[in-house]
């Protein structure tokens, strides 16, 4: 006989299983601001992602004063102005900062915000850690730059070191 005899199917089927507890629901994400194109339109974006799925969102810009550091040990400039670049640096990212709160606040979104210094990635990825986000949003880069801007080795940093998934926002030149 070829064929055995017909059955529903059901005895072969595995019980149903709850998620496993690797599964994760994103509760929290955290965008990571620069004030880039690329950073705003990931601003865009993690305005309606958090909307759409009543995630918590925390935004993030962060002085990179171990660059300023380098710098200053290179004699580009003398502590004077690092300290000036570093003040004004600060006032742009609460300035980025606050414009991601109004875009949240048309949509109903209390977004918190975050001003921190030190090395691009390791910040974000340690304030990841602390705030215990499902997420981190950062925006994209084009490939040909990523050989000559230390932002863009950054971000790579982020997304290989991250605890937690890593969404890159792109936007095709086509779509602006």
């Amino acid at each position: 006989m070829f064929f055995n005899k017909k059955t529903n199917g059901s005895e072969n089927l595995a019980p149903a299983t709850p998620p496993s507890p690797d599964f994760v629901f994103i509760q929290k994400a955290l965008l990571v601001v620069d004030g880039s194109q690329p950073a705003l339109d990931a601003t865009e974006f993690a305005v309606h992602f958090a909307r759409q799925t009543s995630c918590e969102l925390c935004a993030a810009f962060v002085v990179d004063t171990a660059t300023l550091d380098y710098l200053q040990q290179m004699r580009i400039f003398v502590s004077e102005e690092r300290m000036e670049l570093e003040q004004d640096l600060e006032q742009k990212g609460r300035r980025y900062l606050t414009a991601v709160q109004e875009l949240g606040r048309k949509y109903d979104l209390d977004i918190k915000t975050h001003i921190c210094q030190g090395r691009f990635h390791q910040v974000i990825l340690k304030l990841a850690r602390e705030l215990e986000v499902d997420l981190i949003i950062i925006g994209g880069w084009k490939h040909e730059i990523k050989q000559k801007d230390s932002s863009s080795i950054e971000r790579q940093l982020i997304m290989d070191l991250a605890e937690c998934p890593v969404i890159v926002v792109k936007k095709s030149e086509k779509r602006r």
